[in-house]
């Protein structure tokens, strides 16, 4: 069973040392915080020339009209969940560029991390996502497949 679908407020924010994974969650914990008193679960990140990134203990994967999975092309720490979807090969997944204003355009979203594989995103921002996506079903399938010893 999947965990619930995520809801994120967009929020402006570099993640300091991006690529490091480090104790230093001061910023993104405080801006998760005032999401979550704004109504969201979570809050997603944004660089200040409008390039999604990620959220805060979580990658952030979108997929397109066509089916592509596209993960950020923006400073992130590439999450070991991430990595080993991205191993997969299917479906179809590259890095490029999102920019905030594309976010409307996607045909759905989710997030990562070892936690919580592979959760779908309900809404960023105003922006509503189908959960019940033929992609997500094939990202879930194909990370519960990957063996123990990779995880």
């Amino acid at each position: 069973m999947p965990p619930p679908p995520l809801t994120a407020k967009p929020s402006t924010f570099t993640r300091d040392s991006a690529a490091v994974k480090h104790i230093g969650l001061h910023s993104q914990l405080r801006i998760r915080r005032d999401a979550q008193l704004a109504g969201f679960d979570d809050a997603v990140f944004f660089e200040p020339d409008g390039r999604v990134s990620e959220g805060g203990t979580w990658n952030l994967g979108l997929v397109d009209q066509d089916g592509t999975v596209i993960w950020p092309d923006a400073p992130v720490l590439p999450g070991t969940t991430m990595l080993l979807l991205q191993s997969l090969g299917t479906p179809k997944q590259i890095t490029a560029p999102v920019r905030i204003d594309d976010v409307p355009n996607m045909a759905t979203a989710f997030a990562t991390n070892t936690t919580i594989g592979v959760r779908s995103v309900y809404a960023l921002d105003d922006v509503q996502f189908p959960q019940d996506h033929p992609v997500l079903d094939a990202l879930r399938d194909g990370y519960a497949g990957i063996p123990g010893d990779r995880l």
